[in-house]
């Protein structure tokens, strides 16, 4: 359902509504990436033909330019043109339309939405059996993480991740590729813990936004 959106008080948001523009409501996490590789965990507040508001959990410069990643639509690339508080609003580099996009954004039937992923770079421990065994963690996300290892283990096993400072991650192996493991958690690992804890990874300049020419 098209409104216009709530949002703070702001003078440049206040431009934006006097400029007419309208937005649609969508709640949906989304990783943000910076041109320098930076990621961030967010929450799409709404949208609208010409940008976008989010959620923020640690703070956006103005003036940085920034890939849009949501759970289950396409990729937006643009610039963050204020930030307020727990907020932030992008400037899409070229507009779109609002409707069509969103269309992307269903899935088929019976196929369950993976949260954003985050790239970690990071050694973890995964419990198999009585057993703790050092992995590398390759990326995780609210519902799971990818492992590589080459430990022997089954589909569906029972097994335990830590990394950090989520030291208990219990969950099941879903599936198995080579030497990768995906798993998938018991209890899903809450937005604003797994935000601040990605605010504080390196830069992953493997995935980092191409510059802009």
């Amino acid at each position: 359902m098209n409104q216009t959106a709530e949002l703070p008080p702001d003078p440049a948001i206040e431009t934006d509504r006097r400029a007419g523009e309208r937005f649609t409501t969508l709640f949906q996490v989304a990783r943000v990436l910076t041109e320098d590789g930076t990621q961030r965990l967010c929450l799409i507040r709404n949208i609208g033909p010409g940008g976008l508001m989010l959620e923020t959990y640690t703070p956006f410069e103005p003036g940085t330019r920034v890939r849009v990643e949501p759970k289950m639509c396409g990729s937006l690339t643009g610039t963050i043109c204020w930030a307020r508080e727990k907020h932030a609003g992008i400037a899409f580099d070229q507009p779109i339309e609002v409707q069509e996009y969103l269309k992307s954004c269903t899935l088929p039937e019976g196929q369950v939405p993976r949260g954003p992923r985050v790239i970690t770079g990071r050694r973890g421990r995964l419990r198999v059996g009585p057993i703790w065994h050092l992995v590398n963690v390759i990326d995780l996300s609210q519902g799971g993480a990818k492992v590589e290892t080459d430990l022997p283990v089954e589909m569906n096993a029972q097994v335990e991740l830590s990394i950090d400072r989520f030291t208990s991650l219990p969950g099941r192996v879903r599936w198995i590729r080579d030497e990768r493991v995906g798993i998938t958690f018991t209890s899903a690992l809450p937005l604003a813990d797994l935000a601040h804890w990605t605010a504080m990874l390196p830069p992953a300049t493997s995935g980092a936004m191409p510059h802009a020419s």
